[in-house]
């Protein structure tokens, strides 16, 4: 209602950040948002583009241990890419409940690649101390991270069987809200 009444002007060309951030709570969230604007049209047009390159990325990436993990080999497989980091909070609070659905539902087909920019030596002893047992990935140069549009951290898709992108969050979750983003490729 308020952007109707007042709208705010375009940043460099581009919609306004209230406009972007109502577009990714329509789109990710499932917010009602009733906005006849140029701005919030473009914001979710952008949106869609994004999610089209990401339902075309695929990677390549090596695990703490050295394995090599492709995106695109997981088909079969539910895959939770999530993007995050060891200095950041809302991180860190979350990946207990990752561990935890991990746990759940691996036998199941659950698949996590914990994508990390960071180095190595940093990481490393993060996960090890914590006993973290799902997949955590190096992203060194931060190329996964750029082809996925990750501007903030946490971030996570899920891919289901087909290799299909099917949800998203933009930002910390518990454990409850991941359980109803798997319920939405088959994970109950």
């Amino acid at each position: 209602m308020a952007l109707g009444q007042h709208p705010a002007p375009e940043e460099n060309r581009e919609p306004a950040a209230p406009y972007r951030e109502l577009a990714q709570l329509a789109r990710y969230e499932r917010v009602q948002a009733a906005v006849e604007s140029p701005q919030f049209e473009k914001a979710m047009a952008e949106l869609e583009a994004d999610d089209q390159k990401r339902q075309q990325a695929d990677f390549t990436l090596t695990d703490l241990k050295g394995t090599a993990w492709r995106l695109k080999g997981l088909q079969g497989k539910i895959v939770v890419v999530n993007f995050w980091a060891t200095w950041c909070p809302p991180c860190r609070k979350e990946m207990p409940d990752l561990e935890s659905l991990y746990q759940q539902f691996q036998k199941r087909g659950l698949v996590i690649l914990a994508v990390s920019d960071e180095d190595a030596s940093a990481v490393r002893p993060f996960i090890a101390e914590r006993e973290f047992s799902y997949t955590v990935l190096l992203d060194p140069d931060g190329r996964v991270k750029s082809l996925f549009h990750v501007v903030r951290i946490p971030q996570t898709f899920i891919y289901d069987r087909s290799g299909k992108l099917a949800a998203e969050s933009l930002d910390r979750r518990t454990r409850q809200q991941f359980l109803n983003l798997l319920a939405r490729v088959g994970l109950e």
